[in-house]
């Protein structure tokens, strides 16, 4: 099983999905809504679970609750993989007044710290933002192992001067 947590619209028939609320430009209905840090499965049961530009969504005291959760759902050697904001890109993003194509200026530099200001919705606020090494250790500290930086994939191009992927595996 792969499970697909804060998926909001993008939904995919291939993985189990959840989120908070239902996305009504979601292709398919949600398999659970829920909370990320309570999810309604039994241990172990997923080979890799993903957390798609969610995680700058949680409270920084939020966090230690979520990844133990999403390492419950973990088997063994699973994958966990978080794509976000990456901090410092969106710092060096904002100094240097970065813009992609010339639209929305802030999309590469507040937006990644802040949230998207037009959707009017307060769970697409960002509560925290995080460095991919900074990532990386508390992931380590939390019992993932091998985790690593990789090339982004869920947003149209550009995203790369923004985000980041990080992934881990649990022991």
């Amino acid at each position: 099983m792969r499970l697909n947590i804060g998926c909001g619209k993008r939904t995919d028939p291939d993985w189990w999905n959840c989120d908070v609320q239902q996305d009504p430009d979601a292709s398919q209905p949600l398999d659970a809504i829920c909370d990320a840090r309570s999810i309604p499965l039994p241990d172990e049961c997923a080979d890799v679970v993903q957390a798609i530009h969610l995680f700058e969504h949680l409270y920084r005291w939020e966090i230690d609750s979520a990844l133990a959760e999403w390492r419950r759902l973990l088997k063994p050697k699973g994958t966990l993989i978080l794509e976000l904001p990456n901090l410092v890109k969106c710092c060096q993003n904002y100094l240097s007044g970065r813009v992609r194509g010339g639209k929305e200026p802030d999309q590469l530099s507040r937006w990644g710290i802040y949230g998207d200001p037009r959707t009017g919705n307060h769970w697409m606020n960002h509560r925290w933002g995080y460095s991919p090494a900074e990532l990386i250790d508390i992931l380590h500290a939390r019992g993932f192992v091998k985790a690593k930086e990789h090339a982004t994939q869920f947003h149209p191009a550009g995203r790369e001067y923004r985000d980041m992927r990080i992934e881990a595996r649990k022991a």
